[in-house]
């Protein structure tokens, strides 16, 4: 994340900031207020002014009573601003996420993902909203070192010695727990990694009876986290206590020549007890700051984790272009993709024209799916172009997914109703039955104890396999989409279930360009198709009708 996206964020939540700087001004000055009052009852009290004591008791008691009621709005006022700083980080990290490709998103693993957006985050926004309140105690810090050299001039060069000591002391051993934060942050990753791992694991542990093998990793990895912790809060924790040590150290000496001036009558019992308090306010201040310092420390950890996620992602997110497309037609021109070593598509060039029924084919490991993966901008290639209607698909951003829209041949879904999930790409429920009822799922789905409203886990598996392929088809056929693709998902299905949804395509043919990737030699036999692409080795080697291909000699190929 830039320092500009980080502002735009702060900005963003500039009236929240605001009224968190007012409520904190407001309570650190009322806990200034009243030990002065409680110096004053001291002082009336030495006097024999009962009267005048009662007063002070009575100040005293309503600035502690506004102080208690200011610390309510301060809390409501941090958890306003907390809460509105990490919806707004969340959601530039989802843009940020849907913008990068699958290639750079797969440089994370999901626990390093998960910890981004969930607790790095909120490792920023917290840090923003407790840092007013700092920055106002220190402003108070400020007041009271000042104070003091009102009482006495060797009290206030006494305080702010020690004042500036102590932040000296932080400062230097906060590169040093940099440090030390960033290798515990890698072994907590490495550790939840872990823990996902074992879990999807299992079956294997369990079937080749390996649980000595993953419990020693698992203590390893555990056993690693916990000592880079341990010497984490350690180190921390001897920091903590050896500044606010210093401080009580010259809070005795502070009292110390205030006994000293009250012997000589040059300061009175209620200021003593004023040295005392502010003194006590003065340790709890540092110890904020030395909070503002360890919130820091994880900062910097999670803007280094934060800037991995942010530096690939595609800043054009919001290109506005004119989606009104009549055509739907597609070139692919000396395209280069995947390793440059060893290329997934290398200097691939092809013309698929609007409206038209394709087959992308090869082997396994040809790079046939390395289309599907450019066309839906799941990563971009390394040269060449490709064109959407004679438009360079880059210029459209993330908005080519309301003109391009496919099934992938590991299809997902959120993990709500079957009728939430179709429901996001068309609204009306009587579309989803008619799919439903046309592709003959209705029944299965209405057997299920909940029907329409079951849960589905992300990867369907509480579903029948054909069910949930099926599911994924309807989403596209609901958002009809101009250019629709099918990466090898009829090579799933049995056959009656894939002529009642080729039927279907056929019928969107003349509206829609329809491009199926898949080895299945009916489907590619069938005389309804346009055009066969065939990629071998990671490069177009014909097109065509499929007899074409025979005539070339070229059906091995496929």
């Amino acid at each position: 994340m830039t320092k500009k996206e980080n502002r735009e964020v702060l900005l963003k939540n500039k009236k929240y900031f605001i009224i968190k700087f007012i409520a904190s001004l407001l309570i650190r000055g009322s806990l200034l207020i009243i030990p002065l009052y409680y110096s004053y009852l001291i002082d009336e009290l030495s006097k024999g002014n009962f009267n005048a004591a009662y007063k002070m008791l009575l100040m005293f008691f309503i600035f502690t009573l506004i102080y208690r009621l200011l610390e309510m709005i301060n809390q409501k006022t941090y958890y306003s601003l907390y809460s509105n700083l990490y919806k707004t980080y969340a959601k530039l990290g989802l843009k940020k996420t849907c913008n990068n490709s699958i290639y750079s998103l797969s440089r994370f693993s999901l626990s390093e993902y998960s910890n981004i957006m969930s607790e790095d985050f909120e490792t920023l926004s917290d840090y923003y909203a407790t840092l007013v309140i700092r920055i106002v105690e220190i402003l108070e810090a400020i007041y009271i070192i000042f104070y003091f050299f009102k009482i006495d001039l060797l009290i206030g060069y006494l305080t702010l010695l020690i004042s500036v000591v102590v932040l000296f002391i932080l400062i230097y051993s906060n590169n040093k727990l940099s440090r030390t934060n960033q290798i515990r942050k890698n072994k907590h990753d490495k550790r939840i990694s872990l823990f996902q791992e074992l879990l999807l694991s299992i079956k294997e542990i369990k079937g080749f009876n390996i649980f000595s093998v993953a419990q020693e990793r698992t203590m390893n990895t555990l056993d690693d986290y916990v000592k880079a912790n341990n010497k984490l809060n350690i180190d921390k924790y001897n920091l903590k206590q050896l500044s606010l040590g210093l401080i009580d150290v010259f809070q005795c000496i502070a009292l110390f020549i205030g006994i000293k001036l009250l012997i000589d009558g040059k300061t009175t019992l209620g200021v003593l007890t004023i040295i005392y308090n502010y003194y006590v306010k003065l340790n709890a201040l540092f110890l904020s700051i030395i909070t503002l310092f360890e919130s820091n420390i994880n900062v910097k950890v999670a803007r280094i984790r934060i800037h991995k996620l942010f530096q690939y992602a595609n800043n054009n997110y919001e290109k506005d272009t004119n989606l009104n497309l009549t055509n739907g037609s597609i070139e692919f021109k000396h395209v280069l993709y995947g390793n440059k070593k060893d290329p997934t598509l290398n200097d691939v060039s092809f013309k698929i024209n609007a409206n038209t029924f394709n087959i992308i084919t090869g082997v396994t490991g040809s790079g046939k799916s390395g289309v599907f993966d450019l066309l839906l901008r799941y990563n971009r290639q390394h040269e060449g172009s490709i064109l959407i209607d004679n438009q360079d698909i880059a210029s459209y951003g993330n908005k080519i997914n309301e003109i391009i829209s496919g099934v992938t041949k590991n299809p997902t879904f959120f993990n709500i109703s079957i009728k939430d999930n179709l429901g996001i790409f068309d609204a009306n429920f009587e579309n989803i039955v008619y799919y439903a009822k046309l592709f003959k799922i209705h029944d299965y789905i209405m057997s299920l104890e909940n029907g329409y409203d079951t849960i589905l886990l992300t990867d369907g598996s509480n579903i029948n396999s054909d069910v949930k392929y099926i599911l994924a088809i309807i989403r596209v056929l609901l958002k009809r989409p101009k250019i629709m693709l099918f990466d090898e998902i009829f090579d799933f299905l049995s056959k009656d279930l894939s002529d009642l949804i080729l039927e279907e395509l056929k019928n969107l043919k003349e509206d829609n360009t329809i491009i199926i990737i898949t080895k299945n030699k009916n489907l590619i036999t069938s005389n309804f198709v346009d055009q066969i692409i065939l990629v071998d080795n990671s490069k177009i080697i014909a097109t065509g009708k499929y007899q074409n291909l025979l005539k070339q000699d070229l059906y091995k190929k496929i």
